[in-house]
């Protein structure tokens, strides 16, 4: 109960500040549009490499790589 109450309190301020001070939160939103773009970009990024699977691709030819290059053959005389 306690925290019901707790929690209307800081709505109802939140939504007086909000009104009061809207110019300072239109600043504020308009300053964090990039950074969220920038983050919101890099997820998507992030997760269309991951659904393509260049990462495994790219892992299993350095193996292979180097799996070559560990134990080189002798010819047999």
């Amino acid at each position: 109960m306690l925290s019901i109450v707790f929690g209307l309190i800081a709505l109802s301020l939140g939504f007086w500040a909000m009104v009061k001070y809207w110019w300072y939160m239109v600043d504020v939103l308009v300053a964090m549009l990039p950074l969220m773009l920038i983050f919101g970009g890099a997820v998507a990024l992030l997760a269309g490499i991951k659904n393509t699977g260049m990462r495994s691709s790219f892992k299993i030819k350095t193996n292979v790589d180097k799996g070559s290059q560990a134990a080189p053959r002798k010819k047999d005389e």
